[in-house]
């Protein structure tokens, strides 16, 4: 309705000035200021404007999710291949080498081959090392101010970070194709330079590097960036590319180019419904999944992309007693474990002295959607199918379109409703996410603070120094009307964000963003 007001506002001003032309010249500059603001106005999109659906087929694809097939057809001659509608480079992004198993022995280069007489660049996402992150490890969040949390919580990185991020590759998004892929996959960590020998690593680390390329894929769309410009390479490159074409690898990747002027500003549309913020997740969990939330659909399916056992609080985690001692075996007082791990810790449950979020639990109306159980090699509960060397050979490609509409189907999901993904830290979340959106093309957006911040609002913890929150506060999550399953960690495991008890929005740093474009 609002664009349609803008477009025949602006027929109507464009028709009133060529009349003022003939008839009253010294008019002529307020007419052109106004078609000049009816012109500049910014397109809101809504989550249903934001799907892109795969081919059946995914080597059919030049964007979104794209096979080996397809980027070595870009990297052979991108001139003669690039899709019709981009007229500017071909930009790989790899999390990291795509030799780092065996030693860093492996039978294929580390980069693919960049050809900058014909606009094809390769670079690592860690070239990109802002001021703060001397060891590079950006990976698109920041630690912003919600309006309720601030100075904790990372959300999405502002409008600074993705125009300086953009400037450093040298990228224009509107006239590049973006390719981001995993090379090996993450071991413990995501720097590059880390190589194994031996077993396989645990899949769930190893594939870790999806969360990171699919986390940009929803990162440059929050910013207005066409998923006709940005595209993954399904599976990592080891497995699923250099080892295909190995003449298609390379020693070295290309040199950073001098920074560039381009501005996400210059897109005039505003994606931002694409990430929620806590009151809307407080909304859609209070009405049991019908809330009236615009810009999204009337029916929301949300999903918990942890593990199973995490959902549904059966995982073995960190046992404490009441005063904080640490047993190897049963909790003698019955206290549940802790499973949870807060913003200031990532990774999952151990002992060795991570701390943990107030409580623990799931958002009420949750489903468990476990993230490894979109890749191949692994079952639909997310479990390995044959063995950690089998699902690492396979090199964590997604499912074919056909298999992925049928988990959710199983799941529970129903036409028209908008998938809401969330997880720890909105990063295992982005590969149910990017699936959904990017591949089904079911509306979608994502809780971006997700359980590390939604299980701070506590009122009912049994130490009072743990509560943060009146237990009449408006967004108070430890309570059956929202969460489910819930129950409280030990208090000196405990740690949480700030809150603001005064906040009269949850989305003060989407509303930044916006204003940054405005």
């Amino acid at each position: 309705m609002i664009q349609k007001w803008i477009r025949s506002l602006t027929t109507f001003l464009l028709l009133s000035f060529s009349v003022s032309c003939a008839e009253k010249k010294e008019d002529n500059t307020l007419l052109a200021g106004l078609l000049l603001f009816a012109a500049n106005q910014v397109k809101v999109n809504t989550a249903t404007d934001l799907v892109n659906e795969s081919a059946d087929d995914y080597n059919q694809n030049n964007w979104g999710l794209i096979t080996g097939q397809t980027l070595n057809r870009f990297v052979s001659d991108w001139q003669a291949n690039k899709p019709s509608h981009i007229t500017g480079n071909l930009i790989i992004l790899q999390t990291d080498r795509a030799n780092k198993a065996n030693g860093g022995a492996e039978g294929w280069n580390p980069y693919v081959k960049s050809d900058p007489s014909k606009g094809v660049y390769v670079y690592l996402l860690n070239d990109y090392r802002p001021d703060g992150l001397p060891d590079g490890l950006f990976r698109f969040n920041q630690t912003r101010d919600s309006g309720l949390f601030a100075n904790s919580v990372r959300y999405q990185a502002n409008g600074a970070y993705v125009d300086d991020w953009l400037n450093t590759y040298g990228i224009n998004p509107t006239k590049d194709l973006i390719v981001f892929a995993v090379g090996t996959g993450n071991f413990g960590t995501n720097k590059d330079d880390v190589v194994i020998t031996g077993a396989a690593p645990a899949p769930g680390t190893a594939a870790g590097g999806v969360q990171d390329i699919t986390r940009g894929v929803y990162w440059l769309r929050y910013w207005g960036v066409d998923i006709k410009n940005i595209a993954i390479l399904n599976g990592n490159l080891r497995s699923n590319f250099s080892q295909i074409y190995p003449t298609q690898t390379s020693a070295s990747k290309s040199t950073l180019p001098g920074k560039g002027t381009f501005s996400v500003k210059s897109i005039r549309v505003d994606n931002t419904i694409i990430t929620s913020g806590l009151e809307d997740i407080y909304e859609i969990a209070k009405n049991n999944l019908e809330a009236q939330i615009p810009g999204l659909t009337t029916k929301q399916f949300l999903i918990d992309a942890r593990p199973t056992a995490q959902w549904s609080g059966t995982t073995a985690g960190r046992l404490d007693d009441d005063s904080g001692t640490t047993t190897a075996g049963a909790n003698p007082n019955g206290n549940r474990t802790a499973i949870t791990t807060s913003y200031q810790h990532s990774g999952g449950p151990d002992a060795a002295g991570k701390k943990y979020i107030p409580f623990e639990g799931r958002i009420k109306g949750s489903t468990t959607f476990p993230w490894l159980a979109l890749f191949e090699g692994f079952s639909d509960a997310g479990a390995v199918s044959t063995s950690d060397a089998d699902a690492f050979a396979i090199g964590y490609r997604y499912k074919s379109k056909a298999a992925l509409k049928a988990i959710f189907t199983n799941k529970g999901y129903t036409s028209g409703a908008t998938v809401v993904s969330q997880c720890r830290t909105n990063f295992e979340a982005q590969v149910n996410g990017f699936a959904a959106l990017n591949i089904l093309g079911y509306p979608s957006t994502y809780y971006d603070g997700s359980l590390v911040e939604w299980t701070a609002l506590v009122a009912g913890h049994g130490t009072s120094s743990i509560n943060q929150v009146p237990s009449d506060f408006k967004w108070r999550t430890d309570t059956s009307s929202v969460s489910s399953n819930l129950w409280y960690n030990v208090s000196t495991l405990i740690v949480r964000p700030d809150i603001n008890l005064t906040a009269t929005t949850t989305k003060k740093f989407i509303q930044e963003d916006k204003a940054y474009k405005y």
